[in-house]
């Protein structure tokens, strides 16, 4: 069943904030390729709370909208980040972010549960983000995880990789 924000982690803990994304792969000419995507983010130079700007990739994920379920989520960031359709295949996992929110100084705990899935079109919608994504690049599995920011998201693309293999190895 999916969760919606709030979900009780432990007594007295809750996850802060909930999002859900996507790991998307293709087939081109018998190579698959996997989606990522480049964002200009703000990262926190120091103790006197100053940030500086630079671009990293990712996978794409978001925010739950209220009422949203996770997949429908998944499937709706990555129409708006990576400017395609694709359908969910299966669950990969989660990954925990502790941040500290930016206007109130509160540490937070985001949940991101992140899908394996299929692309199928590519996506004319048009969607304005505070989040600027910078590129959007379809890549062999060595050079995504090469390029990727996060090491948990590292971890995600491969076990994507290793799930997709195992499920085309028995069709």
């Amino acid at each position: 069943m999916d969760k919606k924000v709030g979900t009780k982690i432990s007594d007295g803990l809750f996850y802060d904030e909930r999002s859900a994304g996507g790991i998307v792969y293709r087939i081109e000419e018998g190579t698959t390729k996997w989606l990522v995507i480049k964002t200009a983010t703000s990262k926190r130079t120091g103790a006197k709370g100053g940030y500086r700007n630079e671009a990293i990739y990712k996978l794409p994920k978001g925010h739950l909208k209220k009422g949203e379920f996770l997949k429908a989520a998944a499937v709706r960031e990555v129409e708006e980040e990576g400017k395609i359709k694709a359908k969910v295949i299966t669950k990969i996992g989660s990954n925990n972010y502790n941040i500290v929110d930016k206007a109130t100084r509160k540490k937070i705990i985001k949940k991101v549960t992140f899908f394996l899935m299929e692309y199928t079109e590519d996506s004319r919608l048009r969607y304005f983000d505070a989040e600027v994504v910078l590129e959007r690049a379809w890549l062999p599995f060595e050079e995504a995880t090469a390029k990727l920011a996060y090491d948990s998201e590292k971890v995600l693309l491969r076990k994507a990789k290793e799930r997709l293999e195992s499920t085309l190895k028995t069709k």
